[in-house]
């Protein structure tokens, strides 16, 4: 596998159902033992760990990174690199054989567009010419994609999605 990971970039509109195909894909890879990992880009700053806790309290005193470690997790937090590039996510993941990024454009990732109910080109978040996947729930926006030479699947066909990544991956090698 060459250029490991393989890293899916899911972009589109707020609301049109990016979170729900990510968890999805993510879901299905875990059920084919395919090491996972996941990036959320998002512009309102994070709100995970309360104010109070030490691995927060590290931070702000200036530990980066400072990971908060139980017996079945880990939290990690720090400073992003200075471009999150594909190397940035390599060395963020080593494990990883697919990275699913919600909300990041990543140079040289495949590019998805996850569609709503639109039905035109216009509505989209993104130009058909400038992504490499389209997941649309409406019919006539896969016919609008396949027609412009553009993978197309159904929000529910994660499994075909999932199928088509792994090509992919073997026509690089």
């Amino acid at each position: 596998m060459k250029g490991k990971p393989t890293i899916v970039s899911i972009l589109g509109w707020s609301g049109v159902g990016k979170t729900t195909f990510a968890e999805k894909v993510i879901a299905e890879c875990a059920r084919r033992n395919i090491p996972v990992a996941a990036f959320k880009k998002s512009r309102h700053p994070a709100d995970l760990p309360p104010g109070g806790k030490d691995s927060t309290r590290f931070y702000a005193a200036g530990a980066d990174p400072s990971v908060y470690l139980s017996g079945s997790e880990m939290l990690l937090l720090g400073s992003p690199p200075p471009t999150m590039d594909k190397s940035a996510i390599a060395s963020l993941c080593p494990r990883a054989r697919i990275v699913v990024c919600e909300g990041l454009e990543v140079e040289g990732s495949v590019l998805v567009l996850v569609a709503g109910d639109e039905t035109q080109e216009e509505a989209l978040k993104r130009r058909l010419a400038d992504i490499d996947i389209l997941v649309a729930r409406a019919a006539s926006m896969r016919d609008l994609g396949a027609s412009r030479g553009v993978s197309v699947f159904e929000p529910d066909s994660v499994g075909f999605f999932l199928d088509h990544i792994i090509s992919l991956e073997e026509s690089d090698d």
